[in-house]
């Protein structure tokens, strides 16, 4: 009895083993007819590329596609990716996405590879401007500027000013793609990309006083509110000898107000005194005497003339 009840459950486990390796079999099948069935053709480089490089017919190729799902932005059609740039460097086999090719009709070369709104300024430059040849492309720096603020001012103090902050350098030379080394390159010109105002910025710098490039790290985002300035004097301290003042024009102090004297007051007018008696009545009466009545008694002699 025991052994017939254990061939019974013997035999079932075998046909529910059976069962489930069938059923796990059919899911693979389907698994991979559906994969085969969503696969598509996208197109890839046929070889590496640099920056700013225009596609042609020979750069191109279709290849197939079985991830699933197309990557965002990916070109299926070669007549769509062909006569375009590049805007990043790309290499064998990368699949060309919308995101890394310049518009249509924007040529190619640095034309190409500037964004829509921002613009390309070039600076002469030297070894140590250029950070002994490691401003490069791609490269990020902050511009300085050091000169004169008030050149028309006798004795004006020099300082040098932080202009602009993480700026991209577009090109260095005549090269816009970075160097896969990294190695130094002693270069004449160096290609910023800015702003239309900075651009102006840098290009009224370069007649005002002498720039100076500053390397920093390309994660580094952070820009101050207040950009950083230093005067000579700190350099220096306090032994600087100061400027001579410039000399001043020595004004002629106005003439003191003349003080006109105050007019004597009137003198009162002559009177005389008449004495009357009316019997035993004394009064003093006083008159008026005229001026003419005043004068020096006439001599004799002059009222026979």
């Amino acid at each position: 009895m025991n052994r017939s009840r254990l061939v019974a459950m013997f035999v079932v486990a075998l046909l529910i083993a059976g069962a489930a390796s069938m059923l796990v079999l059919i899911k693979l099948k389907q698994s991979a007819r559906a994969s085969a069935s969503s696969t598509y053709r996208v197109v890839a480089l046929a070889r590496d590329l640099e920056l700013g490089s225009k596609l042609t017919a020979e750069d191109v190729k279709l290849v197939e596609w079985s991830g699933g799902s197309l990557p965002q932005g990916a070109v299926t059609d070669v007549s769509k990716a062909v006569g375009r740039a590049i805007l990043y460097p790309m290499f064998r086999d990368e699949a060309i996405l919308e995101g890394k090719l310049a518009p249509v009709g924007a040529g190619a070369g640095m034309a190409a590879v500037i964004p829509e709104g921002m613009r390309a300024v070039s600076i002469r430059v030297d070894d140590v401007v250029a950070v002994a040849g490691f401003v490069g492309p791609s490269t990020r720096v902050d511009v300085l500027l050091t000169g004169n603020p008030s050149r028309t001012q006798q004795g004006s103090e020099s300082l040098t000013k932080t202009i602009l902050e993480n700026v991209q350098v577009l090109a260095a030379g005549q090269k816009f793609h970075p160097d896969a080394q990294g190695k130094p390159e002693a270069v004449n010109v160096v290609t910023l990309l800015c702003t239309p105002e900075d651009a102006a910025k840098v290009t009224l710098a370069a007649s005002e006083g002498r720039i100076q490039l500053v390397l920093r790290n390309p994660v580094d985002k952070l820009q101050t509110e207040k950009k950083a300035m230093v005067l000579r004097a700190a350099l220096y301290g306090e032994g600087v000898p100061k400027p001579a003042p410039a000399a001043k024009k020595v004004r002629t102090p106005p003439p003191p107000p003349v003080v006109v004297a105050a007019p004597p007051p009137p003198q009162p007018p002559a009177t005389t005194s008449i004495e009357i008696l009316r019997g035993e009545v004394r009064s003093r009466v006083e008159l008026p005497v005229d001026a003419a009545q005043l004068r020096a008694p006439v001599s004799p002699e002059e009222k026979r003339q």
